[in-house]
């Protein structure tokens, strides 16, 4: 069933409820906030299971994905105002199974769609071009699922459980405690179609409370939490942290077996010794790629707590005569094809030198990583983005002081809920040496000791 459905709920956390269900009455089985229909296909997936499933959702994907696997018709058209523009998708919204391949489909390319500029008029008309083929192939998967659902409950997830699942009946939620969740991720769904979406109130704290306190009134229940209930500590089960600084899922259940799942992370050390706190920087430096495990242990060790790591498409050291002065990785283009993305950046910390990120930046500006991404991407690269999240309206690493970089976007609050700002820079790529870059470093910088 992989590749036809969004996200997913950690393996871990998959094991734990499939672990738990061994327990439960031979009822039907009733999932709240369904979602991507994780916790149905883990049930499903249980040997002899012969239990019924149903499913809930408020969301457009999400209900139309239940539906469907509870075999009834789809009512999804394309809204008036965009049938001229998307009217290439009338022959693919045929039969309800078809019409769920565009929607899941459509959940990939629509954000394209009435947007101006080259990148995505390409994007769209690509898409246009390879739609029978990624269609027909969709709808194969489709076709060959097992899962079927006994049925689907498209409204409040509230109300489902007042009105519609039995009291003495088991049941399993992972709920989107988070504003927005899905939301933003079909909201091209919302925006082209018309579908018969239920009115529902957004989860508020008083909200939140009544969903808990509703599940825990039955005999057998699991619940996932983003956040550690104290109250709840009685049914703890389970904590779920799938990486290092990843957010926890703490695993609440009415009985079962307790469970801790923490992450491992595999370091290696880098051959090299880090500049010292008294050590003056020398005149040649070089980039060093890094496997995963090198940059993991520097990353670990340099980069802020309050960054969540992810995994990059190039790490490079960066050194001095013989010295790792810092590192810095790069993620594939985000927006702008021509533009790679600067994941992440940081200088060894106990240097004299207060404004040694900023060489750090300019090294990954080379013309030596511009070499190495276009040769990671085969592709051409022009230039570089990142974003920074800071409390003040201005990056002191990015803002000023490196040749070519520029503020393109200033949010507040930022997205991660931490800092005030979120700043988006962006520089070109390949316009200095290693060489010069440190030569212009060292005029404009390298003077601003502690």
């Amino acid at each position: 069933m992989s590749g036809v459905f969004h996200g997913s709920i950690p393996a871990d956390l998959r094991s734990i409820i499939y672990e738990h269900a061994e327990s439960w009455p031979d009822t039907d089985l009733y999932v709240g906030c369904s979602g991507n229909f994780t916790i149905e296909r883990t049930l499903h997936s249980r040997p002899g299971e012969r239990r019924a499933i149903h499913g809930n959702d408020v969301q457009a994907y999400s209900s139309a994905l239940g539906w469907w696997l509870a075999g009834r018709e789809l009512d999804y058209r394309l809204k008036e105002e965009h049938r001229d523009e998307l009217a290439w998708l009338e022959p693919y919204l045929a039969t309800s199974t078809d019409t769920l391949a565009t929607l899941m489909l459509g959940t990939r390319f629509l954000q394209y769609v009435g947007r101006q500029g080259v990148y995505y008029e390409r994007m769209v008309r690509a898409t246009a071009g390879q739609f029978p083929t990624m269609h027909a192939k969709t709808v194969a998967k489709l076709n060959a699922l097992t899962l079927r659902l006994a049925d689907f409950y498209c409204g409040d997830v509230r109300d489902y459980l007042r009105d519609v699942v039995p009291a003495d009946a088991p049941v399993a939620m992972f709920p989107p405690f988070y504003a927005g969740d899905y939301e933003a991720q079909f909201a091209g769904i919302d925006e082209f179609f018309d579908w018969p979406a239920p009115s529902y109130d957004l989860l508020d704290e008083d909200g939140k409370e009544e969903i808990i306190g509703a599940v825990l009134d039955r005999p057998n229940w699991i619940l996932g939490l983003h956040i550690a209930r104290d109250e709840l500590r009685p049914w703890l089960r389970g904590v779920v942290q799938t990486s290092n600084r990843g957010m926890p899922i703490y695993v609440y259940a009415s009985s079962g077996a307790r469970r801790v799942v923490a992450p491992t992370q595999q370091v290696a050390p880098i051959l090299m010794p880090k500049i010292g706190p008294t050590d003056d920087l020398g005149d040649r430096m070089a980039l060093h790629v890094l496997n995963g495990g090198q940059f993991a242990a520097v990353r670990s060790q340099f980069m802020s707590k309050t960054i969540l790591p992810g995994s990059p498409l190039l790490a490079c050291g960066v050194s001095v005569d013989g010295r790792l002065i810092g590192a810095f990785a790069y993620l594939p283009p985000k927006f702008d094809p021509s533009t790679a993305y600067l994941m992440s950046d940081f200088p060894v910390s106990w240097t004299r030198y207060r404004r040694l990120a900023k060489l750090i930046v300019m090294a990954a500006a080379s013309r030596e990583a511009q070499l190495l991404l276009q040769r990671s991407l085969s592709k051409r690269l022009t230039g570089w983005s990142t974003t920074a999240f800071t409390d003040r309206p201005n990056s002191a690493k990015y803002g000023r002081g490196i040749p070519g970089v520029k503020l393109q976007k200033r949010s507040e609050p930022a997205a991660d809920g931490i800092h005030r700002y979120q700043l988006q820079y962006g520089g070109p790529l390949g316009d200095w040496t290693l060489a010069e870059a440190l030569a212009e470093w060292k005029r404009r910088h390298g003077k601003d000791m502690r």
